[in-house]
């Protein structure tokens, strides 16, 4: 029986969730709401999309069928299911409502896949790539260990800061994919076997870590983060530049890496001082890499140019009287195509093709237009005032704090950041309008966490990468995981009103 469950589970699991979507649609649930003064309709429509969702959501944890394939099944059910049917929207300048399944797909995906973030998430690939493939990434990182020393302590410290400096312009996957060779590398050298020394495990976490750490530090730096400025743009007309992101962003980053440092050398003190590597081994090795290729240089300049267009296009706006209004998608996909320009190619798109994470940008893109339709059939606001409606009349920063928790429980079922970002934004972008809130107040907390999941392995690839090394255990670091994101939970509910408020942000 065991044997046959095992090998039959991912039936299992798509039974169970048809079967949980079915019962939540028939489940005896009020067609309104009423929470105080405030009555929250239920409609015919809110019900099928909170019903697909669930089937998302069991398939989504379960992992029985890939993230991309659910979402583009939800995508396809939604308008044949009818949730679409009179949705009213816009088109040539007037009014119109949906009809029928065909017409209802069509919007579907324009929702997703018409959305102006497919650039900007195929521009950041395209610069991961790069980073990767011109060997900037592995030059920039033996320069840290000569900078450090071989300090073991400064060395787990040194990681936990390159990373999270990578993780702000590239993705984490791609700074885990980075770092952990190099770390290999030092453990090999320093003649360290897996599960044989606490340093080893310090280290490999750290590796995890410093990319989760770095990914709130920028718009660039994580899935959800785009999203989130992407929702607040379409659902509330608030615009969040890149560099108001970096406001609250980059004071987070800087607070976590500390906090990390110090839980990791407690939990797993280095039983050495100093690395037995040699200072001129690792001369050696940029020796043997040369001076900086052509490759290399390009990679850089584009990098900082993007960075500078990124931060400086609120600036450049201004200057220019609105004449010259740079878009992060734009910036961010003119700064990958550069890379295939002759005379200054950095990689060919056959080298860049399977460095690209296709799979992640249908996925944002399929599952955004389910956020979307959350909010439209009003299932979003029906959600957000069953979940966190009790949020009302509570300290403001008691009510960021329980923001930031209920993300980070969240983010034990859902192995995406992407998909946590589609689904809890939208709830709270409808929450903070019927409490009369600034959007961003509530959304900020939510967004900075969407992609801090660091207990369970299976909770985003960027953990999984450097658990590959066997130089952890999952319990490991589950225990790690758990203190740290308690501390996390305070730092985020200390440091963005600070950050909000010091910024103008925050207005409370």
């Amino acid at each position: 029986m065991k044997d046959f469950l095992k090998r039959h589970k991912d039936e299992f699991y798509l039974v169970a969730a048809v079967s949980a979507a079915i019962l939540f649609y028939f489940a005896p649930i009020s067609d309104t709401l009423t929470m105080g003064e405030n009555v929250i309709p239920f409609t015919h429509e809110a019900r099928i999309t909170m019903s697909l969702l669930i089937f998302a959501i069991v398939l989504w944890v379960s992992e029985a069928i890939p993230f991309v394939v659910t979402s583009l099944i939800v995508m396809i059910l939604i308008p044949l299911l009818g949730a679409t049917e009179g949705l009213e929207v816009v088109r040539n300048g007037d009014i119109v409502a949906i009809h029928g399944a065909a017409d209802g797909l069509k919007e579907m995906i324009l929702m997703g896949f018409g959305n102006r973030l497919i650039f900007f998430f195929m521009g950041v690939f395209l610069l991961s790539a790069a980073f990767i493939q011109s060997g900037l990434g592995d030059r920039l990182t033996l320069y840290l260990l000569l900078l450090v020393g071989t300090g073991t302590k400064v060395v787990i410290l040194g990681f936990l800061v390159m990373g999270s400096l990578l993780s702000m312009w590239i993705t984490d996957m791609a700074v885990a994919a980075l770092l952990v060779p190099l770390a290999v590398s030092i453990l090999k050298s320093a003649g360290i076997k897996p599960l044989q020394s606490k340093f080893g495990t310090a280290l490999m976490i750290a590796c995890c870590w410093g990319a989760v750490f770095g990914g709130i530090a920028t718009p660039a730096g994580c899935g959800p983060n785009p999203i989130a400025i992407e929702y607040l743009k379409n659902l509330t007309g608030i615009h969040i530049s890149f560099l108001d992101w970096m406001k609250i962003g980059i004071p987070l980053t800087a607070c976590l890496i500390p906090f990390g440092w110090v839980v990791l050398l407690l939990l797993f003190p280095p039983e050495m001082k100093h690395l037995p590597l040699e200072r001129e081994r690792l001369k050696e090795r940029l020796s043997e890499k040369g001076g900086f290729q052509k490759e290399e240089i390009v990679t850089l300049v584009v990098f900082l140019t993007v960075i500078v267009l990124w931060v400086g296009s609120d600036l450049i706006a201004k200057l220019t009287d609105g004449g010259l209004i740079l878009s992060m998608e734009m910036v961010a996909l003119a700064g990958g195509l550069v890379f295939f320009l002759p005379g200054i190619r950095v990689m060919t798109w056959k080298e860049a093709e399977p460095l690209m994470n296709w799979g992640a940008i249908v996925l944002v893109m399929a599952s955004l237009s389910l956020g979307l339709m959350m909010y439209e059939t009003g299932a979003a606001r029906w959600l957000a005032w069953v979940l966190l409606g009790h949020i009302q009349g509570i300290n403001p920063i008691v009510q960021i704090g329980l923001v930031v928790a209920a993300v980070i429980v969240m983010k034990l079922f859902l192995a995406s950041n992407t998909v946590t970002g589609i689904i809890i934004i939208p709830l709270l972008i409808t929450l903070a309008q019927d409490l009369g809130l600034d959007a961003w107040f509530l959304v900020a907390p939510a967004a900075f966490t969407a992609s801090l999941g660091i207990i369970l392995l299976t909770q985003s690839p960027t953990n999984i990468i450097p658990h590959t090394s066997g130089y952890f255990t999952a319990k490991d670091f589950a225990l790690s995981g758990v203190i740290m994101s308690v501390i996390m939970v305070l730092v985020l509910t200390i440091m963005i009103p600070i950050g909000g408020r010091l910024t103008g942000i925050y207005t409370f």
